[in-house]
């Protein structure tokens, strides 16, 4: 039976709801076949009343009467959630794809800001400057030595992704669907191409882009781009493309349906493995409250992520039988 209770009114913040690409269709079905059974939501992560995730799911429920249940988490500052979001978030993305390298980029600067203000302190403050730089770069600052431990990637890496996460989103300010397709991969061109089209009007943009749609079979070798070399294109057949600066369209390897399962399921035996030794190693009894409410929050992530692709895995294999 649904219950029709008045629900509560969480703040769906504007800087929250440009973390998370639009949902797809098999996971806003899911939500409303649930809802259809009357099912309750699992309670909805919140700080200060702003919701931390499941956006959309939350939508579905409040317009469908639910009254909602929620889990408040402790932060020091807005930039402070705003960075644990997006460390959970890249978390589960175990390739280098657009929508990582904003995560990333963004993740610094929300952590740049509250390391500023004295919000978060890296394990290694108390080493010297000059021992940091001998053991990460040259280029190393205390406010970034956590997202290159965090990622193990180089610093100047981290600050080409805050520059490209900054780039994305002077593109949503003008056109919100650009910026979507370009971290969803519908629009594929390098990053740094990115950072030069956040440059353009729109009427610019939107050029740009049905090049890229004109020519991308006549492309015969990566070609100039914005922040790219040139190179020589075949126009052999084309003489009105004289001269023409055509964008690199990224060749991608055939289609595997097996592989980023396959990969999952040899994966998650390490999280496994991790878990147990927590167990093991720490006096769980004696862990703060901010630690707790943490990994509670991370860890309900991953059991409504497991659930989501057990019952979807489920239902192939009773397709079959």
């Amino acid at each position: 039976m649904m219950n029709m209770q008045q629900p509560n009114s969480l703040i769906i913040d504007p800087e929250v709801s440009v973390l998370f690409l639009p949902p797809d269709a098999r996971s806003i079905a899911m939500v409303r076949h649930n809802i259809r059974l009357g099912i309750p939501p699992s309670p909805f992560p919140v700080w200060n009343n702003i919701l931390m995730d499941r956006i959309f799911e939350y939508r579905e429920y409040v317009d469908a009467g639910y009254t909602i249940k929620t889990q408040p988490f402790s932060f020091k500052s807005k930039d402070v959630m705003l960075a644990s979001i997006c460390q959970l978030l890249t978390d589960d993305i175990n390739e280098y794809t657009p929508y990582k390298a904003y995560l990333i980029g963004k993740h610094y600067q929300y952590h740049k800001n509250a390391y500023y203000r004295d919000e978060i302190k890296t394990p290694l403050s108390q080493l010297p400057l000059a021992e940091l730089k001998q053991k990460y770069s040259r280029d190393i600052h205390r406010s970034i030595v956590d997202i290159v431990d965090a990622y193990g990637i180089a610093c100047a890496t981290i600050h080409f992704y805050s520059k490209y996460a900054s780039a994305i989103d002077l593109i949503r300010i003008t056109n919100p669907d650009i910026a979507t397709r370009l971290l969803s991969g519908r629009i594929n061109i390098p990053q740094k191409s990115v950072i030069t089209l956040s440059q353009m009007t729109t009427d610019e943009m939107e050029n740009y882009l049905k090049t890229i749609n004109s020519y991308t079979l006549i492309k015969k070798a990566p070609v100039r781009t914005p922040g790219n070399n040139p190179v020589d294109i075949d126009n052999s057949n084309k003489p009105h493309l004289e001269n023409r600066i055509i964008p690199e369209i990224k060749q991608m390897p055939k289609y595997d349906p097996d592989a980023a399962v396959s990969s999952l399921a040899l994966t998650v035996p390490s999280w496994s493995e991790s878990i147990r030794r927590v167990r093991e190693r720490s006096v769980l009894s004696e862990v703060s409250q901010k630690a707790a409410d943490n990994l509670i929050f991370q860890l309900g992530i991953l059991e409504k992520s497991i659930q989501i692709i057990k019952n979807e895995l489920e239902g192939i294999t009773k397709d079959a039988n």
